[in-house]
């Protein structure tokens, strides 16, 4: 049996999907049912075994899907969907690792501009290289010079 690493990384989120399963059960019966919800003392925010484990598991099958869609031929959209499924896992990091979910609005404003920010500077760059592609990437019609390795 050939076990490789996307069916290893899918066992572990349907373990780790289990696991979250059963601590979610065992502390919704061992917490009473809360009338009033938290105040906030000043002091950082502490997240739960459940919620972690439930992120866990999110974070395992994202990686499973992005290993998955590798070996399926779908052109230039591997690519566009290797990139959505690492936003949406970075999007989970800085929500709760991060703690943005639990922050003020205005710090979820910043990192959210300075990302639009960054997506303009980028895509002004990829306009721009369009100018020097005949220089980067020599035509078929240009003799291309092979190198050995161990040739001196």
């Amino acid at each position: 049996m050939n076990l490789t690493v996307d069916w290893l990384i899918l066992a572990a989120a349907i373990a780790c999907f289990l696991l979250a399963i059963v601590v979610t059960l065992r502390e919704m019966k061992a917490a009473p049912a809360a009338s009033e919800p938290e105040e906030h003392h000043g002091v950082g925010h502490i997240s739960g075994p459940p919620l972690l484990l439930w992120i866990l598991t999110s974070l395992l099958f994202l990686t499973w899907i992005t290993v998955a869609v590798s070996y399926i031929d779908l052109g230039s959209m591997n690519v566009i969907v290797a990139i959505a499924v690492a936003t949406v896992k970075a999007s989970i990091v800085a929500l709760y690792f991060m703690h943005l979910r639990y922050d003020r609005p205005f710090n979820t404003v910043i990192i959210l501009s300075s990302f639009l920010f960054l997506g303009v500077f980028i895509s002004f760059a990829l306009l721009d290289g369009s100018e020097y592609l005949s220089e980067v990437v020599p035509s078929s019609s240009e003799e291309t010079v092979q190198f050995k390795v161990g040739e001196g």
